[in-house]
């Protein structure tokens, strides 16, 4: 299967597409799953269900939590509640508890943990789709498995890479091919060009046409953040 395991909609303050549009484009460039991943919003498990049988793919429920400009982020797949984080390294565990994976996002950037595997996490971003010379410094540290994401904010940025996961079309059996390292890295990096259209896009259907939702987006962060008694703002 061809999984892009980390997509934004217009759910994160910096997506631009509706979810629906975001998983029908994925279908039509070839992908066979996408893990929905907005910023400090769980994509709920009824919705992931009614869009994958609507369109074919899979959808897994995620979130990509984390201050969304000061602090580090980290991914949670497959889970059907929202954690509480005090510590970084609590993550991982309290995932793994619920039965999903935690994913360590573009590490080696200011938004990312470059300890991944000391914090305990078993699964990294060994590929960003706009972050891939940060990347390129993941090490191939035996017991954690590496996943791909294009860490997509909007429909033309998917289908540039993927990972490509042997595994069965369910969510369980996704995870647990991931867990096991059964997937591989695989496509380029998102083109410029498709990231510098996003801004253009971006001011037309949020800024113009959605500033209510924009707006929305912007109050669900802001009360998000939290410091740990670590300092980190997660």
């Amino acid at each position: 299967m061809k999984i892009d395991f980390h997509v934004h909609t217009d759910r994160s303050v910096d997506g631009v597409h509706r979810p629906r549009e975001m998983v029908k484009y994925a279908r039509n460039v070839g992908l066979d799953a996408i893990a929905i991943t907005d910023h400090n919003q769980l994509f709920p498990w009824n919705e992931a269900r009614r869009l994958s049988k609507e369109f074919g793919i899979v959808v897994i429920p995620g979130i990509e939590g984390g201050n969304f400009a000061l602090g580090k982020h980290w991914i949670a797949i497959g889970i059907r509640d929202r954690p509480v984080i005090k510590k970084i390294c609590d993550l991982p565990k309290i995932i793994q508890d619920r039965s999903g994976l935690a994913i360590a996002p573009h590490p080696y950037t200011r938004l990312g943990y470059d300890n991944y595997a000391d914090l305990g996490f078993k699964v990294v971003e060994a590929f960003n789709g706009t972050e891939p010379e940060a990347s390129r410094k993941v090490c191939h540290t035996r017991g954690i498995s590496e996943v791909t994401g294009s860490d997509s904010h909007a429909a033309p940025m998917l289908g540039f890479c993927w990972s490509v996961v042997d595994a069965c079309e369910t969510i369980e059996d996704i995870l647990e091919s991931v867990r096991k390292g059964f997937c591989i890295s695989q496509g380029t990096r998102v083109p410029f060009s498709r990231c510098l259209h996003l801004y253009g896009v971006y001011f037309t259907n949020r800024i113009l046409c959605r500033p209510a939702s924009m707006l929305y987006s912007l109050y669900e962060m802001a009360q998000s953040p939290c410091k740990t008694e670590e300092g980190e703002i997660l």
